[in-house]
């Protein structure tokens, strides 16, 4: 059973995660650079540290985003500066189409 603080830190993760994805669609070509949602998840309060490394990994490893740059990955995108794009399973989750109960679309 979770405790009150862990129900609000799993209740923070899915909303980071559902704010990712909803900035991408709102992207040119469903992408943005790291820095643009960063920048704007900092702006809105939802985090303090610039790292949402584990959140874009959760992302990733769901196939809902992809790094632009091959060299890239959930735990140098913020240095690399790089661009992060919704894939088409990522578009399926923010219309509905599936659903994900770890992402708060």
């Amino acid at each position: 059973m979770m405790d009150e603080t862990m129900e609000l830190q799993v209740q923070q993760n899915k909303a980071i995660r559902g704010y990712i994805i909803r900035s991408l669609v709102k992207g040119p070509q469903n992408a943005l650079l790291i820095r643009q949602i960063t920048n704007s998840l900092v702006a809105d309060g939802m985090i303090v540290s610039p790292d949402i490394s584990k959140h874009l990994d959760y992302l990733k490893e769901a196939g809902y985003i992809n790094f632009v740059d091959k060299t890239v990955n959930a735990y140098n995108v913020y240095r690399k500066d790089a661009v992060i794009k919704l894939t088409k399973k990522g578009v399926d989750l923010v219309e509905g189409t599936l659903e994900d109960p770890g992402v708060d679309v």
